[in-house]
């Protein structure tokens, strides 16, 4: 996966017992090149994944945006994974994220709930 100080995403598989929860960080202006390196990882563990409900926590407080082709890529993505997401915890201070994840919220049956703490997102989204 393409990692730079300026944009792109790490990912992590990670158990926060009693559930395992996938992890991704995402920061800077994300492209469509960072979601064709993400997408194969991503795809690689959720097909790790024990449950059949897929728990993320996504880290996005160091998001600046996605250039226009990323953001399809990320409703894409969405529009692909999102039937199996049971939760999400969206790390940010940003509101206009914390206002976009309550509209991404609507096209998924799963619950997703913004923090401003790592901590908290990792609590709620493991219990």
């Amino acid at each position: 996966m393409t990692v730079t100080a300026l944009h792109g995403f790490t990912l992590e598989a990670v158990e926060l017992a009693p559930v395992p929860v996938i992890t991704v960080l995402a920061r800077g202006r994300l492209t469509h090149e960072d979601y064709l390196s993400l997408i194969p990882q991503l795809q690689a563990a959720i097909d790790e994944q024990t449950s059949d409900r897929l728990r993320l926590v996504f880290d996005a407080r160091e998001l600046r945006g996605w250039e226009p082709r990323a953001a399809l890529d990320d409703l894409r993505l969405s529009i692909h994974h999102g039937l199996a997401v049971e939760r999400v915890a969206l790390i940010t201070d940003a509101r206009w994220l914390s206002l976009l994840s309550r509209l991404a919220g609507l096209l998924m049956p799963g619950q997703i709930r913004s923090f401003r703490e790592r901590e908290a997102g990792d609590a709620w989204v493991r219990s």
